[in-house]
């Protein structure tokens, strides 16, 4: 393939691989449950995340058009380096919740930034008509660098909860490197910046064109409820199903990801060929339907539509990038993506505090009901 010839893009999606590999999976939840916090305290946990996550979004994606979004990079990295330690040594949801602020800190300096990187890197090179190819690309190698992760994450927190988040912080390492090896991008110098950027000029690109806005507000709609179901209520509705312990939790996990790597490798031929409506009623069909039925069903069929309720993780990148990156200027488009997580991360708080307080007072099957 043309693009495995461009060692740019082989780091790009070595790093993709390495991060993607993500032990900590399939088993935040039961990390969380394991600390003795209740379904309440992780929404809290959730709230933080995106709480977090709206504030530090805006300037670190500023950060990153004004100073390189490659070192925006590698600062995240490190900050989540040393937090997956730290992580391992906390007891308390305050505690928690502090580290969780910093987590999303690193999260955001990497968030954006990266994918301006790579979208520039390709206009740079007059490739951006094969953009589409790489995001079906990266998200195969990270969906399927997940399905090992979790097997392995799975396994090691059968022998020591704590194991998980240390292979995570070696694994971070490990990327600071990678990244380290790929082209500079340019920095900006203030005469460039004095029209066009600033903190919120994000926010009012996103205002000023509706095909940004139309498909944030979609994609954020959709997938905050999404976000906190995969960190808290899945798995231990998974194991609720007693068809199998939490070693094989993992091996489900993996192959759920599999199928999300199937997807992704084909993102690109499904969206030409069902265009971007159909593209976006597909990922509200996979998004609503699969509730109802997991509400419902037991054994293998709640098995399967939660596995096809784990595909929406897939679109929520794929959708961003795919639609938005044409309507964004160079100069501004950290800054422009990482407001649209402001977004994503303003209606992730809010589902996550009320779906945790929510999944308190009645069952999960209720809860999913409601949600759909």
């Amino acid at each position: 393939m043309q693009l495995l010839k461009d060692k740019n893009i082989c780091l790009y999606l070595i790093y993709q691989f390495l991060f993607g590999l993500y032990p900590i999976i399939p088993i935040m939840s039961l990390y969380f449950l394991a600390k003795n916090l209740s379904f309440g305290d992780i929404g809290i946990l959730f709230a933080v995340f995106s709480i977090s996550g709206f504030a530090f979004e805006i300037p670190t994606g500023y950060l990153g058009d004004k100073f390189g979004r490659k070192n925006s990079v590698m600062v995240g990295l490190l900050i989540l380096g040393i937090t997956s330690f730290i992580w391992t040594l906390l007891s308390t949801t305050l505690s928690f919740a502090i580290f969780a602020a910093v987590w999303m800190l690193g999260l955001a300096f990497i968030s954006g930034s990266f994918e301006g990187y790579i979208y520039d890197y390709l206009k740079t090179t007059k490739r951006e008509s094969i953009y589409d190819k790489l995001v079906s690309l990266s998200g195969t190698v990270s969906y399927l660098a997940g399905a090992i992760g979790s097997i392995i994450g799975a396994y090691i927190f059968s022998i020591n909860i704590n194991y998980p988040y240390y292979l995570l912080g070696v694994l971070f390492i490990v990327c600071i490197g990678v990244v380290a090896l790929m082209l500079p991008d340019t920095k900006q110098n203030d005469a460039d910046f004095q029209d066009e950027l600033h903190v919120f000029s994000g926010m009012k690109q996103i205002i000023r064109n509706k095909s940004i806005l139309w498909i944030t507000l979609y994609v954020a709609l959709l997938f905050g409820f999404f976000s906190f179901f995969r960190g808290s209520i899945d798995k231990p509705f998974i194991l609720s199903l007693n068809l199998f312990d939490v070693k094989w939790l993992g091996v489900f996990v993996a192959i759920s990801m599999l199928i999300q790597s199937a997807f992704m490798s084909q993102f690109a031929k499904i969206k030409e060929r069902l265009g971007e409506n159909g593209l976006i009623l597909l990922y509200l069909c996979t998004s609503s339907i699969p509730l109802i039925i997991m509400s419902y069903s037991y054994g293998l069929l709640a098995l399967f539509a939660i596995t096809i309720f784990y595909t929406n993780e897939s679109f929520q990148g794929a959708l961003i990038n795919s639609f938005c990156q044409k309507h964004i200027p160079s100069k501004i488009r950290a800054t422009t993506l990482s407001s649209i997580n402001v977004y994503l991360n303003i209606f992730g708080a809010a589902s996550a505090l009320g779906a945790g307080y929510l999944f308190n007072i009645v069952t999960i099957r209720t809860g999913l009901q409601i949600a759909f």
